[in-house]
């Protein structure tokens, strides 16, 4: 039995950076400015940047390292996720378009990494044509080397850039797929950490910022950092035993779909306007449209031998439940749970879909399963990708699918424990098309299992798209009643009007609803509602999906949306079926 879990994380917690209006000198870097050295004292606005490497999302500036994760950010891991090589920032006069240039820009190169505070200091004008600037916007942008920034702007001078110009100046490489295949960045590179930026839009200068060194001592803001790229890696583990028979399960080799991974990557996310009371940790890219290209080569990751998968005694308790982000990650590392094909990867807005082969027999045959990782077409940026896949026995070759609800919310805020459930279902006769199921004999086709879905009592429905095919609910040892529903002698006579029993068989349902949203599992069989009538061709396909009731959607495997679902709140199926006849009922 073999098990997946793909699950959406906030990325290690974000690089935050605060502005405090404090003056400080003598900062340890080498830096340039293009600022007016000639002007009087009180033409001059004082600002001061205080970025924070800190161990995540809710560290701000000011605060200790130690600040609690919030539930949906997990720790930079390694460190080096965090460092922070050299800075660059462009200062923009508010509502200006996209062909303003900068009222300010500055670069500096740290003498020394910094994985904790750092201040970089600049000056601009206050009037700007005579009128006084009001609010600006800072374009920052942190380890540029590691995607080679100069070579993007195609030689042109950074401190005379155009908005427009930072707005859709994209890289291509690293944090891709080379052209065998293999991941481009699996380690953050060495002396030019991961790239790392922000766009924030009408910050006010009257709040937050001086004329004077001393005058903007009590004055700051907070806005996070956040990185340029996500981060992909898996675990797996198998159940300890004898019995378990897991002495020679191994993951042969995983691979992700190409046409996934956008050529060229935004730099900058999307401008955000300032707000004093949130925390603008809400950061995505709605500028990939049509006219984007994406690397049509598959990602081909590593496999895993039986040695490097870990023993447990119970691989079903690491499987995300409601615990934080960060809790989850650890419940792996405390149980020497290794993380397998680490990579770094631009954003994409495309869900991330790929393939795992396994075998159960030491390689002689090979399997696989697919997972996927949901955007709903906001840009996966600074998120930490798990895939979490578990072998329960070797030899009963029975499937497990264990997905996660994953939801974008807010722009780009995921919410982990939205609805979850686990889907069983048992290794029964397959096309390629889907699992066979088949009329008058519910047992030849596979016993589903919902186990313990949890929707945090909202109310749910299991359907399917084709009302060829009904629902007959059992226990859990696939048993049922067989004597429900009234069985009518369908020849017509003076005898006989049509209502005449001469039977009861098993109760089908079109649709099982749970009102009350209470926590179940739910075991049912899927059939075929009449026999194949060559006479009367209909749809022997259909697709099961369970849904919020009603009409909301929420995602209860790795699969894709089901033919003719355009709308973003489109339900996804749990499996598809095929209709197969082994005609003996009378």
């Amino acid at each position: 039995m073999k098990r997946y879990q793909s699950t959406l994380t906030k990325m290690t917690r974000p690089v935050c950076m605060a502005l405090a209006a404090l003056l400080m000198v003598g900062a340890m870097a080498s830096c340039s400015e293009n600022e007016n050295t000639e002007t009087a004292q009180s033409d001059n606005a004082y600002l001061s940047l205080s970025f924070s490497t800190g161990t995540g999302n809710s560290t701000r500036a000011g605060e200790t390292s130690g600040k609690a994760l919030a539930d949906n950010e997990t720790d930079a891991n390694p460190t080096q996720e965090s460092d922070i090589h050299n800075i660059k920032v462009w200062v923009f006069k508010s509502n200006t378009g996209d062909e303003a240039t900068p009222i300010s820009y500055k670069a500096e190169t740290l003498s020394e990494v910094k994985n904790g505070n750092y201040t970089l200091n600049l000056r601009f004008l206050r009037k700007i044509g005579g009128k006084e600037v009001k609010n600006i916007d800072l374009y920052i942008l942190a380890n540029s080397e590691s995607i080679n920034m100069l070579d993007q702007m195609k030689g042109k001078d950074l401190s005379s850039v155009t908005r427009k110009d930072l707005k859709e100046v994209s890289f291509t490489s690293p944090f891709g797929i080379n052209s065998d295949g293999t991941a481009e960045t699996k380690e953050v590179p060495a002396g030019k950490g991961l790239p790392i930026s922000r766009a924030i839009t009408e910050i006010s200068v009257d709040s937050h910022v001086a004329d004077t060194e001393e005058g903007a001592k009590d004055k700051g803001i907070k806005i996070p950092l956040v990185r340029a790229v996500s981060k992909l890696h898996f675990y797996f583990a198998r159940k300890k035993g004898n019995d378990a028979n897991t002495s020679q399960v191994k993951v042969t080799r995983i691979e992700v779909e190409g046409n996934t991974i956008p050529t060229a990557s935004y730099v900058f996310p999307d401008e955000e306007e300032y707000d004093e009371n949130g925390y603008n940790q809400d950061v995505t890219s709605q500028k990939y449209n049509s006219a984007t290209t994406y690397v049509l080569d598959a990602l081909k990751l590593e496999g895993v031998e039986n040695k490097d998968i870990k023993e447990v005694k119970d691989p079903e308790s690491f499987i995300k439940k409601d615990q934080t982000a960060q809790e989850y990650l650890d419940a792996f590392k405390q149980a020497d749970i290794g993380s397998h094909d680490l990579c770094y990867l631009r954003e994409t807005n495309k869900a991330i879909r790929g393939t795992i082969y396994y075998s159960l027999d030491g390689g002689t045959t090979e399997k696989h399963e697919t997972f996927n990782i949901p955007s709903e077409g906001n840009a996966i940026r600074n998120r930490e990708l798990v895939v979490y896949g578990y072998f329960l026995n070797g030899q009963m070759g029975k499937l497990t699918v264990t997905p996660t609800i994953q939801e974008w919310k807010d722009g780009g805020t995921f919410d982990f424990i939205d609805a979850s459930t686990n889907v069983v279902i048992p290794d029964k006769d397959q096309t390629a098309w889907g699992y066979k199921v088949y009329y008058g004999f519910p047992k030849l086709g596979p016993m589903i299992t919902l186990k313990d879905i949890d929707t945090k009592g909202k109310p749910w429905i299991l359907q399917t798209d084709n009302p060829m095919f009904g629902f007959v609910e059992c226990d859990k040892d696939g048993n049922y009643d067989d004597h429900k529903d009234p069985v009518y002698d369908p020849i017509i006579s003076d005898q006989n009007d049509g209502n005449k029993i001469i039977g009861y068989t098993y109760h089908i349902d079109d649709f099982i609803i749970n009102k009350s949203g209470k926590k179940d599992t739910l075991y049912f069989y899927v059939v075929p509602k009449s026999r194949l009538d060559l006479a009367k061709p209909h749809n022997v396909k259909a697709h099961v999906f369970l849904t919020k009731y009603p009409n909301d959607k929420f995602i209860l495997n790795p699969g894709f949306k089901y033919n003719g679902c355009k709308e973003a709140n489109s339900p996804v199926k749990i499996f598809t079926l095929n209709k197969y006849y082994k005609d003996n009922r009378k």
